[in-house]
């Protein structure tokens, strides 16, 4: 009963006010228990900020200060034992010490950790004064005073250290302390908080949900009539009471009814018409997703190819193919630009043209030429009223043709010439389609080309590189007089001149591992190939007349000694001739430096013959100026 007065009174009133009371009604609730919680828990912030600012700092410090009491120890330590000639490091740790409990000493807020933290201040005064009587006392050479002084100092030195290890324990038994306070606090706050929460929250749900109630069932209302009317049920209307918005709301759906029987009719006819408009769309749309999936597999398939001829073929056999034309053409500029000649075609007239070199001369013949030329795509949907339009006698069904540019990098390289027997075969959306497959096949075309290029290079580079090889080998070999070494019955001695290995060396040259089984009459051979960059430079041979035959074992280490041994022998060669490179510029810039010293012809002249002769192990040397006669001296 309660209820439904609030009800009455409340839909007296606008909704806005009713959303605005309830609102603000909730501010009151809200800024009557902000207060209590915001002082809960900034006075819990406070004793926080204290354990984290105040007991935790000075239990950093106090750890500090012990570990540098225990360092000062091992410093006083090492100049007692004379390692180090002064206590200079062990007075600097007791001076930091120091400056840390002062430190600690200044923060702390209990009286017993403070007075504690005093004594142990007087102690460590009194262990710097014991050191630097002790310094005093070795320096004067005073051992008794020095031998008592060092006990003095090792006895405070342990006590300062109890002391400050019982400080550091009573600390963490106070921080522990003051934790569990702040922890009891903390739940305290919590609880109170949570019970003021509680309250709130069920205060501004029961006012909530009467001002929801009072919103809510109008809405219902309004639901009713609303369904009633979607059910066709054009008669019914809403019941209206109240002076709110849904009362105003409902008597203008009621007014409604009658305007939306009547177009009714007319848009059930405009509704047809839209989805026939929908259904042509959805077609267009999916011919434009199948085409585009359709550029997108022959782009894929054609990316893998890097023969071109084949690639070339490939392109018009799978565009005839994925899209139903009757000719497919490829059409590329030649090097001149001045014709694009056609590479590749899949019709029999298009073959027939291939046969025989077809080309059109661009900018002149036909729709192809105009599109190499001026690089726009273009159509000729009847191919009797284009004026472009070459009549091709091969091609005698053609009645629709599209030529499309192929460009990388915005330049040229063909055209692709589609041809179909339908007029009118081609849209403005088969060109923006098509247009993206001749991008793919031009990108293909040109992959394909640099690949036979790279290639080329790369072989042409690789032959040259082993021709080098082998001629610095072969002018090593010669220079150095060296034919290889042999090791047998426990000796290791150069050959003067190749051996004669017989078929195993021939094999082992041609790049092949030779291996051969011991007989009776002979031993096990090996031959492994010393290979550099696939160029073989020597023979490794192995025999043994203990092995009937050689494992795969064997075998692996010896080709695995050969690559080692062909890298070892390339780097000391090319060592070497850097080093007699290295030589040659040295003796040459001791030369010049020598000659650039003197400014008189005859010194400079007497200079290079002495230094020269000297660089080349005592040969003679000549300098003689060439002497020219005058114009007069020719005529008499």
């Amino acid at each position: 009963m309660a209820n439904q007065v609030f009800d009455r009174l409340l839909r007296q009133m606008p909704v806005r006010r009713r959303i605005i009371g309830g609102f603000l009604l909730i501010l009151v609730i809200a800024g009557s228990v902000s207060p209590t919680i915001l002082l809960s828990f900034n006075s819990l912030v406070q004793q926080l900020e204290q354990f984290t600012n105040v007991d935790v700092k000075i239990e950093r410090l106090l750890l500090l200060t012990s570990r540098q009491v225990t360092t000062s120890q091992l410093n006083l330590t090492r100049y007692i034992q004379d390692y180090v000639p002064s206590p200079y490091e062990a007075l600097d740790d007791v001076e930091q010490a120091l400056q840390n409990l002062n430190e600690a000493q200044a923060i702390s807020t209990n009286s017993d950790q403070t007075e504690t933290i005093t004594l142990i201040i007087r102690s460590l005064e009194e262990y710097q004064q014991l050191i630097s009587n002790l310094q005093k006392a070795r320096t004067s050479g005073n051992d008794d005073e020095a031998t008592r002084l060092q006990s003095g100092l090792q006895k405070l030195g342990n006590d300062i250290s109890m002391r400050l290890e019982l400080v550091v324990n009573n600390n963490v038994k106070l921080v522990a302390t003051t934790n569990e306070k702040v922890l009891s606090d903390a739940r305290q706050s919590l609880d109170l908080g949570l019970v003021i929460i509680t309250v709130s929250f069920i205060l501004g749900v029961t006012f909530s949900a009467l001002i929801s109630l009072s919103i809510t069932r109008p809405l219902a209302e309004l639901r009713t009539g609303t369904e009633a009317f979607q059910k066709g049920d054009m008669s019914s209307t809403i019941r209206t009471a109240g002076a709110d918005e849904f009362t105003v709301f409902a008597q203008i759906l009621n007014s409604l009814t009658k305007q939306i029987r009547e177009l009714v009719s007319g848009l059930e006819t405009r509704v047809a018409e839209r989805t026939a408009d929908l259904a042509s769309a959805n077609r267009q749309n999916e011919k434009r997703a199948n085409d585009l999936k359709t550029v997108s597999d022959v782009a894929r398939a054609v990316s893998t190819e890097t023969n071109l001829e084949k690639l070339l073929m490939l392109i018009t056999d799978l565009v005839s193919e994925r899209f139903g034309f009757y000719h497919v053409g490829v059409f590329l500029l030649d090097e001149a630009s001045n014709f694009a000649v056609l590479r590749a075609a899949n019709s029999p007239g298009g073959r027939k043209m291939l046969e025989r070199g077809h080309r059109l001369e661009i900018g002149q013949v036909g729709i192809v030429g105009k599109v190499a030329s001026t690089g726009q795509p273009r159509i000729a949907l009847n191919v009797g009223e284009d004026v472009a339009y070459f009549n091709n006698p091969d091609l005698p069904e053609t009645r629709s043709e599209m030529a499309l540019p192929m460009t990388v990098a915005n330049k040229i390289i063909g055209v692709l010439d589609v041809q179909s027997t339908k007029s009118s075969a081609f849209t403005n959306e088969d060109i923006s389609t098509l247009y993206i497959l001749a991008d793919q096949v031009g990108i293909a075309i040109e992959n394909a080309r640099l690949y036979k290029t790279t290639r080329l290079a790369l072989e042409q580079t690789e032959f040259a590189y082993r021709q080098y090889v082998q001629n610095e080998w072969m002018r090593f070999s010669r220079e150095e007089k060296l034919s290889g070494y042999q090791y047998a019955d426990g000796n290791c001695t150069p050959l003067e001149v190749p051996l004669d290995l017989g078929e195993a060396a021939q094999v082992a040259a041609e790049g092949s591992i030779y291996q051969s089984n011991a007989t009776s009459g002979s031993s096990a051979q090996l031959a492994i190939p010393v290979k550099l960059r696939d160029e073989v430079i020597g023979t490794l041979h192995v025999s043994s007349r203990l092995r009937p035959r050689w494992t795969d074992d064997d075998i692996d280490i010896v080709e695995s000694v050969a690559e080692h041994l062909a890298l070892a022998i390339e780097n000391a060669r090319l060592f070497q001739v850097s080093a007699n490179g290295a030589a040659r510029e040295r003796i040459v810039s001791d030369i010049s430096s020598k000659i650039s010293g003197n400014i008189r012809i005859d010194n400079i002249l007497r200079t290079a013959a002495q230094e020269l002769s000297q660089a080349l192990n005592g040969s003679e040397v000549l300098i003689q100026l060439t002497k020219r006669e005058s114009a007069a001296e020719v005529q008499e």
